[in-house]
Order: structure tokens, then C-alpha cells, then sequence
């Protein structure tokens, strides 16, 4: 006679605090959806939690107050869960019938100091020492690492922009990945990034739905960076190359450059915020706690899309009636 093998069952879980209360039993039976994103280039991480309120004790006396702390974690029950962070309450948000009740909420970082347009300027820095220095103003611990090029910029200006487009606008120009996670301002070198082992294998027979794209459309073979310096009355410039690329295009960009080894960054930054995205992919998977925007993983079983990725984004989902679902878009490194 067969014997039947049983096989462990996983129970997907979240558990949510409130102004550091554990709400998660209170309201496991009117929570229909929740959702933790990330991305590695954004300002902030985002939970969302929906649910049913029936006896409006959410448009009632459960109200929550915009700034609220609420904390969140999800996964499996019993195994170790995905810690999503810190938050505040940003948006809420009544629907009906029949009544539902949305909360979003933001990293805790992102405050209304962070928000606030002002000027400043930085001299005698590296890029690191610049988000260091912000971070510090707003109670942030930075998390991150330099280019391999880790260059000392006589001045950096900051005019009339809030210190979150100011460090965005610094990520972008020199490939670094800026966002904040909790009370984490996380600023690294994105070719740092990407030169890191895979943090794990997804196999083709794990995947609920899936993607792919290649583009040759704006992909450049070089990076040229220059600038007519009035100082040093001379051309400063630097180009770099990307010999993978197919086709024969230069991207050239004209910016303030006050030496060779700057332009030599804003060159490679350049032609790589072109490039990064000329292979990419969306999957969608039965939830996989370790896959959170900034990793490197290995995609098996999509032929010549296989290969090592970086992901750029994440959602995890718990859905009433769907289970655990992860969704990720990543680019071929």
C-alpha cells in the first residue's frame, strides 16, 4: 500500500504594530490586503494595509493620526520574516460601500524637515560625506558605500530644493541608488551594487507570471562628459566606453566638472543610467521573503534571458484568497 508523504504546509503572516502596540490580532479578521514596496531608487518605502470595516471602528473611534509610527513584518508563520521597517501614516483613504478602510504609509525618515526647500553648500566632501552629513541633520544613520572612483568635490551647492531631491539629484548624476528605509538613509554606489554575489536562485518553476525586454533604443556605445572650465580656461572631459553595447551611439552630456576624475564619474554615470535598463524583467512569485530591491539574484530557465539581475523593485503581497505573492522588476547585469 502507497504512503502518502506530507508534506509541511507554510502559513503566510504579518504582524503589524501601532504607537508600538501589537495590533496584528485585532485585526487579522478585517485586513484584506497587505503590501510592503521597495525600490532601490526612491525616497521612501511604502506599506499599504486595506481593510474591511463593517462596523466603522476605522472612520470612528480607531482612527489613526497622519504621523503615527506603525511597524510591519511579513512572511511565514514560524520562519524567519521580512522585517519591512518603520513607518508613519501618510494618506488615509474611505471607500464604499460596503465601507473599507486604506492606510499608506512612508518611511519614518521622511519627515517634514526632509521635505523643506533650503540652500546650503558643501565643501571639501566626497558624495559620502555629503549624504552623511544630511543624514546626521535629520537623525538618519547612513547605510552605503563609494564609487571605486571616490572623488573630493571642492564644492557642492544645494539651491532653494529639500534635502530629498537634493541627495536624488546627487544619486543620479554620479550612479549611486538613493532611498530612505526606516530611520536608514541608504546611499550606494550602484556599480558596488551590482558586483555583489546573488543572494539567491529563481527557478523558472517557481514563477507564477513573468516578463522580459531587451532594447536596443537609447543604448549607448560611449559616455562622454565635458565642460568648458572658466577657472582653469580648458576643456575638461572624460569618456567612457561600454564595448557590450550594440550599437555605435555616444551619450554626451555638458555639466560643471571640476576635474578629470569628476568627468570620468559623470561620464560612466552617464552612460550607465542609458544602458542599465537595456535587458529587463518582471516576476511574480509565490512570496519570497529575501527578494527586496538592491540584491543581485540568478534567473534560471528563460534561455537567453537568464543571468545575474539586480532588483530594482519589490512588492510583497498578502491577499485575502491569494496568499503570499512576491513581485519584483529587475535588469540584467
Amino acid at each position: 500500500m502507497a504512503v502518502a508523504l506530507a508534506y509541511p504546509v507554510r502559513m503566510p503572516a504579518y504582524l503589524l504594530s501601532y504607537a508600538g502596540m501589537n495590533i496584528t490580532a485585532d485585526i487579522t479578521a478585517m485586513v484584506t490586503e497587505f503590501s510592503y514596496s521597495d525600490k532601490a531608487e526612491n525616497f521612501s518605502d511604502e506599506l499599504e494595509v486595506t481593510l474591511a470595516d463593517r462596523s466603522r471602528q476605522w472612520q470612528g473611534s480607531w482612527f489613526p493620526q497622519r504621523g503615527d509610527t506603525v511597524t510591519a513584518q511579513i512572511g511565514y508563520a514560524g520562519k524567519q520574516m521580512l522585517d519591512c521597517g518603520s513607518f508613519q501614516v501618510d494618506e488615509l483613504e474611505l471607500k464604499g460601500p460596503p465601507d473599507t478602510f486604506h492606510l499608506k504609509c512612508i518611511a519614518a525618515g521622511i519627515t517634514q524637515a526632509i521635505r523643506t526647500p533650503r540652500s546650503n553648500g558643501y565643501e571639501g566632501m566626497t558624495l559620502l560625506d555629503v549624504a552623511n552629513q544630511v543624514a546626521q541633520a535629520h537623525g538618519l544613520t547612513v547605510v552605503g558605500a563609494p564609487q571605486n572612483i571616490d572623488v573630493q568635490f571642492n564644492r557642492i551647492s544645494q539651491k532653494h530644493e529639500t534635502d530629498l531631491h537634493f541627495l536624488a539629484r546627487l544619486a543620479k548624476a554620479h550612479n549611486y541608488d538613493f532611498s530612505i528605509r526606516g530611520n536608514q538613509l541608504i546611499f550606494y554606489s550602484r556599480t558596488t551594487l551590482e558586483q555583489m554575489a546573488s543572494i539567491a536562485t529563481v527557478l523558472r518553476t517557481q514563477v507564477k507570471s513573468f516578463e522580459f525586454k531587451i532594447k536596443t533604443q537609447d543604448i549607448y556605445k560611449s559616455g562622454t562628459a565635458t565642460y568648458q572650465s572658466p577657472d582653469q580656461k580648458a576643456l575638461i572631459g572624460a569618456q567612457y566606453q561600454d564595448t557590450n553595447a550594440p550599437t555605435a551611439d555616444d551619450q554626451h552630456v555638458i555639466t560643471r566638472i571640476e576635474n578629470s576624475q569628476a568627468a570620468q564619474l559623470k561620464a560612466s554615470a552617464a552612460l550607465h543610467q542609458a544602458n542599465k535598463d537595456e535587458v529587463t524583467g518582471r516576476l511574480e512569485a509565490e512570496g519570497i521573503v529575501t527578494l527586496v530591491a538592491g540584491v543581485n539574484i540568478t534567473i534560471q530557465g528563460f534561455g537567453n534571458f537568464d543571468g545575474k539581475y539586480f532588483i530594482e523593485s519589490s512588492r510583497h503581497r498578502l491577499e485575502r484568497g491569494s496568499g503570499y505573492t512576491t513581485e519584483i522588476e529587475a535588469r540584467q547585469l
